[in-house]
């Protein structure tokens, strides 16, 4: 599913239709507590109908209570544009989604003594105005409580806005949130209300049908007439709760993703060194004497480089592919300070790439792109050098078996052997790190998956170049990009995903890790240019590491194009690209 951003109402209401079967199925738990409260308090003989009855205030705020997971349920799954967030069941939320229910229960308390304590100094002012005239205290007191209501439900909007916004990490600071909701609040407020107003009109009908179904069952038993309507007015009065619920958050996750929006494109606009999205040129490129323009020649000279060669090579097979690959990136010479080692990495064939003053104690474990299909020693090689010298770590590029000979799982196993055995060589896994680029940069997730699954430690961070994280190539901008992209395509990846899947599921998390739990992961760097058919597969993985609670840093590149920094050699871009990798890399092995 893609991410949504609503543009019109009827696109929410559309939305919330289509997701109908997934929040009842929500809903079950909550709408079987309030049942079940409501059931105990008939039995005892407690009146739950008349709203200045305690009992009606009690049962109401746990009402509250109960639906407030199925709100962050809902909430977070129109925001991350999964219809089951990593299978996870409904109470079960991550560490900041766990603190920030609990804030919203602090909340609904102080907006519910707030609205007691507002109540009575409104009954005060009324009671005084009240003497003189009863008219005057009547109309007083309508507009005192409708402002009141109305602030307090602002309020609660913008603040149920603001800590969903925190969940998602944009932005994760709450004072940066609040700012950016500024003036949302009574808007939000007001849809509410008509919502609450249009959700009371569509309860009418079936009141009546309760009321009808009662009356008939009390021809045949008084007592049986009185339980049914305990039972179907408090089913029908849950799913108006449930309705009331799932408009305004489905209303929050559209203005989220507006802000979201707006805040991309204010990143966009900013101008510095690249971190995170920033996309300005630093002083060491400025001090070359390059300008933007400089560099965009650069990206046209090699891609017309790039395009020359692949107009006369045939790319029909598998092995095609890897001549063609091995071919193209052997013109980029090996640095004279740079020594390679053939090694047998448990059964792996394996080549250790260490630039000179590298610590022998820091490894990157490398896995090279190539659709799962090609790709080798040979074609890497170069880019393992220069992460080497950036990262001043020794390298250790593997060449795992590929498809269509060996497909999934084969190419994943060899890159958990790999891993296993640097540990046997007694490499820290807090001075290791995985990095990748395009399937390789998926295997690196990948890896790090099976790790967990295994109980074995996580490497100090992650490293995805391009990464290909989505086995179901669905991606948005497989089609936005398709005009852009110099190097992949929708239909090409296809083919090299049936070749590797091998009828294998496609949302299986250790081929598509997009769809994957990312709880107790290493920090991941992720880099990728603006015109790749890929990007959003690195933005789903951001995603979904934000909210698994996974440091993550994603880096989008403009103009540039799949795995760029193999040709380095030719691009500024590239050079500076791993040298944030090295930068990255040397934070987090300490």
């Amino acid at each position: 599913m893609q991410l949504p951003i609503f543009q019109t109402a009827k696109e929410i209401l559309d939305y919330c239709w289509n997701m109908r079967r997934v929040a009842l199925h929500h809903a079950v738990v909550p709408v079987a507590l309030i049942v079940v409260a409501n059931l105990t308090a008939w039995q005892m003989g407690l009146d739950a109908t008349d709203f200045r009855s305690p009992v009606f205030a009690v049962l109401n705020i746990i009402s509250a209570i109960v639906f407030l997971p199925f709100t962050v349920t809902w909430y977070r799954m129109i925001i991350l544009g999964q219809v089951d967030l990593n299978g996870r069941p409904l109470f079960k939320f991550t560490r900041l989604e766990g603190r920030l229910l609990g804030w919203q229960i602090i909340i609904a308390v102080i907006m519910f003594a707030t609205a007691g304590g507002g109540m009575l100094v409104v009954g005060a002012i009324v009671g005084l105005i009240g003497t003189a005239s009863a008219v005057a205290a009547q109309a007083l007191s309508t507009a005192l409580v409708v402002i009141l209501a109305m602030a307090i439900i602002a309020v609660g909007c913008r603040l149920s806005l603001v800590l969903g916004m925190a969940a998602t990490d944009r932005p994760a600071v709450l004072s940066e949130a609040w700012g950016r909701t500024k003036g949302l609040g009574m808007h939000m407020a007001a849809i509410f209300v008509l919502s609450v107003l249009c959700v009371f009109l569509l309860l009418i009908p079936m009141q009546m049908v309760v009321v009808i179904f009662t009356s008939i069952v009390g021809t045949i038993s008084e007592s049986m007439a009185d339980s049914a309507g305990v039972i179907l007015g408090t089913v029908v009065g849950a799913l108006g709760s449930l309705m009331i619920l799932v408009f305004p958050a489905t209303l929050f996750a559209f203005v989220y993703n507006r802000i979201s929006q707006s805040m991309a494109s204010d990143q966009s606009d900013q101008q510095g060194d690249r971190t995170g999205q920033t996309l300005g040129y630093s002083d060491d490129v400025k001090a070359t004497g390059l300008q933007q323009n400089d560099l965009n020649d650069e990206v046209d000279a090699t891609l017309k480089e790039l395009a020359d060669y692949l107009s006369d090579k045939p790319k029909e097979t598998a092995a095609d592919m890897r001549v063609m690959i091995d071919e193209f990136f052997s013109r980029f010479a090996m640095p004279e300070d740079v020594t390679t080692e053939d090694v047998d990495a448990g059964g792996v064939p394996s080549r250790w790439v260490t630039a000179a003053g590298s610590d022998p104690d820091r490894v990157i474990l490398y896995l090279h792109g190539g659709g799962f299909s090609a790709g080798s020693l040979t074609s890497h090689q170069r880019l393992a050098a220069d992460l080497s010298a950036a990262c001043s770590a020794r390298v250790l590029l593997i060449d795992y078996r590929l498809a269509p000979e060996h497909p999934f799982p084969a190419g994943l196993d060899d890159c958990v052997t790999a891993y296993r055995w640097l540990l046997d060589q007694e490499i820290k896994p807090g001075q290791l790190a995985i990095a990748g680029d395009s399937a390789g940069g998926g295997l690196a997730v990948s890896t790090a998956l099976r790790l967990k699954e295994d109980d074995l430690d996580q490497p100090a961070a992650l490293i995805a170049l391009s990464p290909w994280v989505n086995m179901a190539c669905d991606g948005e901008t497989m089609d936005s990009k398709a005009k852009d992209d110099p190097v992949t395509q929708q239909a090409a990846l296809q083919r090299a995903a049936n070749d590797y899947l091998n009828g294998h599921d496609n949302k299986d998390p250790l081929v598509s890790p997009v769809f994957g739990d990312l709880r107790g992961l290493p920090p991941l760097f992720i880099q990728v240019g603006s015109r790749e058919v890929l990007l959003d597969d690195s933005r789903k993985l951001a995603v979904r590491a934000r909210a698994d609670d996974v440091p993550v840093r994603l880096e989008e590149w403009p103009g540039l194009f799949h795995v760029w920094h193999m040709m380095a050699d030719w691009l500024t871009d590239g050079r500076r690209a791993i040298a944030g990798i090295g930068a990255f890399v040397r934070r987090h092995m300490g």
